[in-house]
């Protein structure tokens, strides 16, 4: 007895098995440890060139008497405007690759909805005060000075608004999208798990800072660090640790202008 095959459900059988490959093959989950990774270091490296770009764009134009770069990095006005135009500029690639994801949207991959309850904006505001206690005894005892590199950009600003903006809003924003909202998310439902997550995230933040401020100061950021980890998971958004690394950026400019005059 002869099987007969009819081509049309050979067809149909081809088109859904296609179906089902597509749709296995589609990015429902969120990025991997070692793209997350990957990428994030992929946007420090534009990051870099993107700085050093604009930096020799601005010894173009100081052609009597051009600056060397170590002195362009520590100049309040060029390192603000410079700090903005590659935030900016570097943004929508972060949204791009949390979009990619068809887990949801980029904004929620990146955190951005949720808020926190009134009574964990509270408990975490008055965390964070704790914090500025302890660094401000640990600092008298220890003698820790203001750091010089802030002392520098400060006192070599002409448009102090501008530097403000960039030290008080834009740094925190996105800063925060990028160590707790795209690479936590992806670290997070890794094997590195929630604690993995926040002490690398928390690594990586405070090294990122290394070349601006000394091994103690290092020590009290990476504290601060884990405190911003800890509020992006149990607020499951990126909403407060924004706030609460704005708060910390507010008071400190603060405390310098005050020392500085």
């Amino acid at each position: 007895m002869s099987a007969n095959t009819d081509p049309s459900n050979l067809a149909a059988s081809s088109a859904n098995a296609t179906d089902v490959n597509i749709t296995q093959a589609q990015p429902n989950k969120p990025w991997s440890a070692s793209a997350t990774l990957g990428l994030s270091f992929l946007l420090f490296i534009l990051y870099c060139l993107l700085s050093a770009l604009m930096l020799g764009a601005v010894s173009l134009f100081e052609t009597a008497n051009p600056p060397s770069s170590d002195a362009l990095m520590m100049d309040g006005d060029c390192l603000a405007i410079n700090y903005l135009l590659t935030a900016l500029a570097l943004s929508p690639f972060i949204f791009y690759f949390a979009g990619k994801r068809k887990l949801t949207t980029a904004s929620a991959y990146l955190g951005f909805d949720k808020l926190p309850s009134k009574k964990m904006f509270i408990n975490f505001t008055l965390v964070l005060f704790a914090y500025f206690a302890l660094t401000y005894v640990a600092s008298e005892f220890f003698a820790i000075e203001m750091p010089q590199s802030m002392v520098d950009i400060y006192q070599s600003t002409d448009y102090l608004i501008l530097l403000f903006i960039v030290v008080v809003i834009a740094a925190p924003v996105f800063e925060e999208v990028v160590f707790r909202g795209f690479m936590f998310k992806g670290l997070k439902h890794s094997r590195l798990g929630v604690i993995g997550s926040i002490i690398i995230t928390s690594i990586l933040f405070t090294l990122l800072h290394g070349g601006q401020y000394e091994l103690s100061v290092l020590v009290m950021l990476f504290s601060l660090a884990v405190i911003l980890g800890i509020a992006r998971q149990r607020s499951g958004g990126i909403y407060l640790p924004i706030y609460l690394h704005l708060v910390n950026n507010l008071v400190s400019s603060i405390d310098l202008y005050l020392t500085l005059g």
